[in-house]
């Protein structure tokens, strides 16, 4: 025992005990010889790799120097242009640039056509003008010239046009580009700095000739121009493309030995390139490792791994005339520079590899005389392990005295070892007899899980044969959580606590599991460690499939609780909100604080992301937005932010919506729309439940919330009986409202009445009173004739006035009544016109006005009504000398208009424009003019309407400037009145009939 401590001490210390003898005899030779040749091979490569990585290093720098110097003179060639076109405007050798003419425009264009032709490296050459406009000559890839120009150099329209490439004259081809603006463009500001910016920049793209053109890199150079005062009018620019710069590369790139070159703007963008378009990795493994570019250019050559693959790489600041600063890069894989030192290396290594070969051989056939009766030794202890068959084999134990020693030995414990397993195999065999009549599941392994012996019910429960499971790990068969604790749990077995139990789930027949308690117990040697596991199983299936289904019972019934709870809930909640709205709609007629209670109550209530009602107005087709609150935005607005809670999207403007709300035209359908529809870029679920009052659409309640929270029948119900109280609430507030409106207009109604009884009383009563002092005079005055005639003239006149104003009752009920009989004859207006003036000029001469008639030459007959228009005519002119103060000046203008003659009445009065669209209201009278004084009931204009209107013609009324003017259009036959024009300017300095043009008749 002691013996075998010391021996495993031993192997613990000097692991490398299992070495064979020939590599042990073979290892020195081999690893002397090996040292060597690789010492001399790796020298040899290291001073070949020096060598050319300096040959590298000068071919970099030769090839920044080129590329220093083409880029200086590629970009000499635009600021020379720029230089020299601003030198013609300073000279005046180019036109105006400020406020440029078409012709202006031709000779720019001829001019940078031009300048275009002898150099090819250009682009574009040409004026930009603060405004946003341009002038612009343009080499096409193809080698065409075109021109382009806005109109005077404003944004707009571009028109093109191409050049001969030779002569620079038009070849005819034109063609018109879309709206150009360059004032959107984001390098545009750059142009026009006149100091303290770089004149030299790479953009994108100038402008856009095609829609689908393709973006095109350009190195453009601007030079501003001011004016007198020094303001910025506009910039030269000439630009140059890219495709150049990329050219210039595939040269250099020729002409050295291998790698890749790119040049980068200031911002790290590739302007050029020898290895494609797409972005290279040598460029994201410089940044990845040095940071930005400027710290790249300050630092030598830079050893970096791309994909794999070593590449040497050198960054150089390239700084232009124009200040506009480039990164040259360039990068050469290590392979290609080392190519020649790996070379050399080979065939070092193979002029060792031949000398190790040969010193191999040797020592081959010396190790293979030393190790032949080791290795036969070593055979036979192998037999022995695996079969312990006899009787054993001849050995040859050789020359060597400690293996004759060492065979001897073994042959003894062979033969000890062979009684043992005699003994061992018998018991085997009882043991196996007893444990194949087991109805338990048994089976053994060792610590890792490799099953070493299974009896026939392992087997049958699982189907399979003995070579199947023999030597396999039913770990691999656990979920991979459960692995890590079954091994925890083997691995915590001891001799005091051997056992481990456990329980596990199979799949069985008809997808049904099968379920079996495993108690596993430890063997252990004489040591205390575990060598192997006896398991035992027996299965619960049954007991478990009787667990789970009460188990699922017990879920069922709980999930069946929950959820009568949750709906009970809910509809208690539903309630609380409904009385809630009820209550708000008995306490209030507003509509207004109504409709916004119920939509934000709605909103909170459901959880929603937005409640809204939409409202259609009386034509049954016009949607508006009613009431919207959203508590997402109110949450914004307590947070601080300007947010309006009642805002939300306009559904009334998305016409696809309204269509689709529209096309449900039947009340009895309670769900409108429940779908999910776009709003503002994202999805949401919307229900719609329109608002009918009978028949009658009112409007529609929507209801949004995100799309994958659906609504519950419950809550449809809810939004259905909200819909109706809300259609009720509608009702009952309008119907107040027009009930208010029905008081108002009976209230008005009762003024206007009670103010037309005192007017006709006092109408009424004023005649009366004249004509019964008129008679009492005559009674009086029976002597006197004189006096006589005079108040019977006075008694006749208030009759008359008595008769007018019954008339006019009984005129003005006949009109309403549809019922008045006209009696057209042809009217000779002049004629007829200053018969009706000269009725009316006394009470103009009494009251010191001037009445003026203005006619239309030729002015064509009317057929019409004499006695209505004279009434029409009359009323106008009495009510303007009325209402005009003495000196005042009234015109009565008759001019053709359309298929009609339009006579406009215009008085030097003014009536205030809040009462003009009640002056043809019947009994109105202006409340700012003395009733008592100018006297009337307040029909006649209303009367004159009323008779223009059977006539079939229009009257309107416009006061401005001091000046009154209404405006009567009759028409010749029957045709129907066209809309009145407005009338002319009026001013107290000006006559009437000069500002008309036509003559004035007094």
């Amino acid at each position: 025992m002691p013996s075998s401590s010391s021996s495993s001490e031993v192997r613990s210390r000097w692991p490398f005990r299992s070495i064979p003898l020939r590599v042990a005899l073979l290892l020195p030779l081999v690893l002397s010889v090996a040292g060597g040749v690789g010492g001399v091979a790796y020298l040899s490569w290291q001073g070949g790799r020096h060598l050319a990585l300096r040959l590298t290093e000068q071919l970099r720098r030769e090839v920044t120097d080129r590329t220093e110097e083409h880029l200086a003179r590629y970009l000499q060639i635009p600021l020379q242009i720029n230089a020299l076109n601003q030198g013609a405007v300073r000279g005046g050798l180019l036109p105006d640039l400020t406020t440029p003419s078409p012709a202006d425009l031709e000779v720019l264009e001829a001019h940078f056509a031009r300048q275009l032709q002898p150099f090819p490296e250009l682009s574009y050459v040409g004026f930009v003008s603060a405004q946003g406009g341009f002038v612009i000559a343009r080499r096409h890839a193809d080698g065409s010239i075109w021109t382009y120009h806005t109109p005077g150099l404003l944004p707009g329209s571009a028109q093109g046009r191409q050049r001969d490439p030779e002569t620079g004259d038009p070849t005819g081809f034109t063609r018109r580009l879309g709206f150009v603006d360059l004032r959107q463009l984001f390098w545009f500001p750059q142009l026009l700095q006149s100091e303290g910016i770089r004149d030299t920049w790479v953009v994108t793209r100038f402008f856009a000739e095609l829609p689908a053109q393709d973006p095109e890199r350009l190195i453009v150079t601007s030079l501003s121009l001011t004016d007198s005062e020094g303001r910025v009018y506009g910039s030269l620019v000439a630009s140059l493309s890219i495709q150049q710069l990329q050219a210039f590369l595939e040269r250099v790139q020729g002409s050295s030995a291998v790698g890749v070159s790119f040049l980068l703007d200031e911002e790290g963008q590739v302007v050029a390139s020898t290895a494609g378009p797409a972005p290279h990795p040598l460029l994201v493994a410089v940044q990845e490792q040095v940071g930005s570019w400027g710290t790249a250019s300050s630092q030598d050559s830079l050893r970096l791994v791309v994909g794999g693959i070593p590449y040497w790489a050198e960054v150089e600041s390239v700084q232009s005339e124009g200040r506009l600063g480039f990164y040259f890069v360039y990068g050469i894989p290590e392979a290609t520079l080392l190519a020649e030192v790996h070379r050399g290396a080979q065939q070092a290594a193979l002029l060792g590899g031949g000398l190790l070969l040969s010193m191999l051989g040797t020592g081959i056939l010396l190790g293979e005389a030393l190790s032949r009766p080791l290795r036969r030794l070593t055979q036979i202890a192998e037999q022995f392990i695996q079969s312990g068959f006899q009787p054993w084999p001849p050995l040859d134990p050789g020359p060597i005295q400690e293996v004759q020693t060492l065979t001897k030995a073994w042959q003894q414990a062979a033969a000890a070892q062979q009684a043992l397993l005699d003994r061992l195999w018998q018991q085997q065999q009882e043991y196996r007899a007893v444990v194949e009549q087991q109805t338990e599941l048994i089976c053994r392994f060792r610590p890792d899980t490799c099953i070493t012996f299974v009896n026939p019910a392992y087997l049958r429960f699982f189907g399979c044969s003995a070579e199947e499971k023999l030597g396999t790990c039913w770990q691999e068969r656990l979920p991979e959580e459960e692995r890590e604790e079954v091994l925890q749990a083997f691995a915590a077995l001891t001799p005091e606590s051997p056992f481990y139990s456990s329980e596990r789930e199979y799949p069985g027949e008809n997808g049904q599991s099968r379920w079996i308690s495993w108690v596993d117990q430890g063997i252990f040697d004489s040591r205390g460690r575990l060598v192997e596991i006896l398991s035992v199983g027996r299965e619960l299936t049954e007991q478990k499939r009787a667990e789970q289904q009460l188990q699922a019972l017990n879920r069922e019934l709980e999930a069946q609780v929950e959820l009568r709870t949750a709906k009970l809930q809910q509809a208690l909640h539903f309630e609380g909100v409904l009385r809630a709205i009820s209550s708000r709609m008995v306490v209030s007629l507003n509509e207004g604080e109504i409709l916004e209670e119920v939509v934000k109550t709605l909103a909170e209530a459901l959880s929603l992301t937005c409640c809204q009602i939409l409202l259609l107005l009386e034509d049954g087709s016009t949607w508006i937005p009613g009431y919207c609150y959203s508590p997402l935005l109110s949450s914004d607005a307590a947070q601080g932010d300007r947010a309006d809670p009642l805002h939300g999207r306009d559904y009334a403007s998305d016409p696809e919506f309204l269509r689709l709300l529209q096309s449900h035209s039947s009340s009895q359908q309670k769900w409108e729309i429940h779908c999910c529809c776009r709003k503002e870029g994202r999805w949401v679920r919307l229900l719609a439940c329109t608002l009918w009052d009978k028949e009658k659409r009112l409007g529609a309640l929507l209801l949004e919330r995100l799309p994958e929270q659906e609504f519950s029948e419950d809550e449809i119900q809810l939004a259905y009986q909200v819909a109706n109280l809300c259609a009720l609430a509608i009702r009952q507030a309008r119907l107040y409202q027009a009930a208010q409106a029905q008081v108002k207009e009976l209230e008005r109604l009762n003024l206007l009445k009670d103010d037309f009884l005192s007017t006709v009383s006092h109408e009424l009563r004023t005649p009366m009173t004249n004509v019964r002092m008129a008679l009492q005079m005559l009674q009086m005055t029976s002597d006197n004739p004189e006096k006589q005639r005079h108040y019977f003239t006075i008694a006749l006149k208030e009759c008359n006035r008595q008769i007018e104003l019954i008339n006019d009752l009984l005129d003005m009920r006949r009109l309403e009544a549809g019922t008045y009989l006209l009696q057209p004859e042809n009217i000779f207006l002049p004629r007829y016109l200053q018969d009706l003036l000269a009725g009316a000029q006394p009470l103009a001469q009494a009251k010191h006005q001037h009445l003026q008639l203005h006619l239309e030459a030729g002015i064509p007959s009317l057929w019409a009504d004499p006695t209505c228009l004279g009434r029409i005519l009359r009323e106008l002119l009495h009510n303007a000398i009325k209402y005009t103060d003495p000196e005042g000046s009234i015109h009565l203008r008759a001019v053709s208009e359309g298929q009609g003659i339009l006579f406009v009445c215009s008085n030097s009065s003014e009536i205030p424009e809040p009462e003009l669209p009640r002056i043809f209201e019947k009994f109105y009278r202006i409340p700012q003019s003395d009733r008592w004084k100018h006297g009337g009931t307040g029909l006649g204009l209303a009367l004159v309407k009323q008779l223009v209107e059977h006539m079939g013609g229009n009257i309107s009324v416009n006061s401005s400037d001091g000046w009154t003017h209404f405006q009567v259009w009759l028409p010749q036959g029957e045709d129907p009145a066209p809309p009145l024009p407005g009338p002319p300017p009026m001013s107290e300095d000006l006559p009437f009939w000069k500002e008309a043009g036509g003559e004035g008749h007094t």
